[in-house]
């Protein structure tokens, strides 16, 4: 079979699909978006580590089926529903998706099987992401929303205790274990998913998406990290840098051989990328994070001020983007930059690694090659560490409103969606027609996909994909490795080998909540403390203001109220330690 033809192809669309095999990422609190309280995913946090996650789902193996469950409720409820229903019913669901080969879902061939398979159709309502809040806050206001909501723990203000208080949605504490076997089974399967899916008061409010590989739930890799010209590397005759002073070099190297404007590109106007790179070097993140349970703000430690003095010197020496206030060149891609040489490093997701923008036309350099490095240490042998991990076992939401009228149908159809051979469906597509297995058991994409991409009838293999499933838009249990099917024998896939080496002993757990009086509290504070930190970042990296000055600053942050919004944090930390 042809299992490495047409590669090249895979990563051109990359992008126009969304982050690859992504998870939800935050960084920090977004003032902008302050509505993670009890039952919502704290924007600081994530999980402790890759390797702990991975083992841990390895050491507790769940059951896709639901039938290791020792709930005798989730039996009984198994036994009295059967698939497909006797006659056709009717949902509705609001979905954060798009596509350009169709209007609605129920275009695509997958959800045209799930039909067929239930007998249940689905009213959809779609928004693009760049639109999602808006419509959200137009719905809820008319009060006329769909039966199932997917992601409203990032649009609801409160979080999904207060949409439950609220009477927006429903209390999923007793539904759960009686209308949904399969997703109870997998989420009680592994302890620590079991205690990152309810509430400090153990109730369960929402339906967790749940990261898998072809059904083993498991965090996802680490699909976003620092990139690096190998190319250039290898013409000058130096390897990737490992430690801040390689990589001082390195970046000096590159500004003076290939005359790059921006030899290290931030891409974040405060200073630090998505995943705090370079600054997590130094013990510190650039917000709130934990040291042995002890809640810290970063900007108070003197890790940060080293951080700060580090690019302060770098940006008078011409290494770092001399316009990263201002330049929107983000971790999802930075063609006009890493592409066309006007930069040699920044962070990236994976599938713009490897020869990527030289398929797109950016580059004509023949040997361009953008590699994946690891995160940045200060000395050899240290644990690099990232500050914002896409590697959970948790993602998005799904909850039911108060407008549902058949809530056993609405859990029976999500429950369906944990269901293993349903997930590989809406991953792989159709056996035998867009994959197959061999006789290991390994997924390939078929021949007469690759010979579809060939002919031309689409860009690439993902882009057909995107015909057939909802590709990074699907929930239940979701099948992350499909994107190392679609992708294999591409070297992009090698970054995460670089990436997955960081840990995340740093951040906060992602499943730490505020209650809604601490939240209001908090943000009523931390507003001003943000937008303080992040312009005196700014004037002391670009030296517009003196180091002398940085005591003032941090002294400024305590007259703004950092420890009371310090002692939110560690509350809320303290209580998910006791879950």
């Amino acid at each position: 079979m042809k299992t490495k033809r047409l590669m090249a192809l895979l990563l051109v669309s990359v992008l126009a699909v969304g982050l690859i095999g992504c998870g939800k990422k935050t960084n920090e609190t977004d003032s902008k978006n302050t509505n993670k309280t009890e039952g919502s995913k704290d924007s600081e946090g994530t999980k402790d580590s890759a390797t702990d996650n991975n083992k841990e789902s390895e050491d507790e193996a769940s059951d896709p089926s639901g039938s290791g469950s020792e709930n005798s409720d989730n039996a009984n409820a198994s036994d009295d529903w059967n698939w497909p229903l006797p006659e056709k019913k009717e949902l509705s669901m609001w979905l954060q998706w798009t596509c350009n080969y169709a209007t609605d879902p129920n275009e695509l061939v997958t959800i045209q099987k799930l039909e067929e398979h239930t007998n249940v159709h689905i009213n959809w309502t779609t928004v693009a992401g760049q639109e999602a809040m808006e419509k959200f806050g137009l719905m809820m206001a008319s009060g006329n929303y769909p039966d199932i909501l997917r992601g409203a723990e990032s649009y609801y203000t409160g979080g999904l205790v207060q949409a439950v208080e609220d009477g927006i949605t429903l209390d999923m504490t007793e539904y759960i274990p009686k209308y949904m076997p399969t997703y109870n089974a997998l989420r009680t399967s592994i302890p620590r998913l079991e205690k990152d899916t309810v509430t400090d008061d153990g109730r369960l409010v929402g339906v967790y998406t749940l990261a898998s590989n072809f059904g083993e739930i498991r965090g996802e890799r680490v699909w976003d990290g620092l990139c690096i010209r190998k190319d250039w590397l290898d013409q000058l005759n130096m390897p990737l840098p490992v430690t801040i002073d390689d990589w001082h070099e390195v970046l000096t190297a590159f500004k003076e051989n290939f005359n790059c404007e921006a030899p290290l590109l931030i891409g974040a106007s405060n200073g630090y990328d998505l995943s705090h790179n370079f600054l997590s070097a130094y013990g510190v993140l650039g917000e709130f994070y934990q040291e042995n349970g002890t809640v810290k703000f970063g900007p108070l430690e003197d890790g940060y001020k080293q951080w700060v003095q580090l690019f302060r010197d770098w940006y008078a020496e011409g290494l770092i983007d001399p316009n990263f206030t201002n330049n929107d060149a983000t971790f999802s891609g930075s063609p006009d930059y890493i592409g066309t040489g006007r930069a040699g490093a920044s962070a990236a997701i994976w599938g713009i690694t490897a020869d990527t923008y030289k398929l797109q036309g950016y580059s004509t350099d023949e040997n361009f090659f953008l590699s994946g490095v690891t995160t940045p240490v200060l000395n050899e042998g240290d644990i690099p560490q990232m500050g914002s991990s896409t590697n959970e076992m948790t993602k998005e939401t799904l909850v039911i409103t108060k407008n549902c009228k058949d809530v056993e149908l609405a859990c029976r159809w999500l429950d369906y969606w944990y269901d293993h051979d349903n997930m590989v469906m809406q991953s792989v597509g159709i056996e035998d027609e867009t994959y197959y297995q061999d006789e290991t058991g390994e997924y390939y994409v078929t021949d007469s996909v690759y010979e579809r991409v060939e002919a031309g009838e689409y860009p690439s293999v993902q882009e057909l994909f995107s015909t057939y499933t909802l590709m990074t838009s699907a929930f239940g249990l979701y099948n992350w490795q499909m994107m190392n099917v679609t992708a294999r024998g591409n070297r992009a896939l090698e970054a995460y080998d670089f990436w997955d080496q960081s840990h995340f002993d740093l951040t906060l757990p992602t499943h730490i909540t505020m209650t809604p009086e601490d939240t209001t509290a908090f943000n009523s504070t931390y507003t001003a403390i943000k937008t303080l930190v992040q312009e005196n970042t700014i004037k002391f990296i670009t030296g517009a203001q003196s180091m002398d000055d940085y005591d003032n600053f941090v002294k400024t942050l305590y007259d703004y109220g950092i420890e009371k919004c310090i002692g939110y944090k560690q509350s809320a930390l303290d209580r998910y330690n006791a879950r």
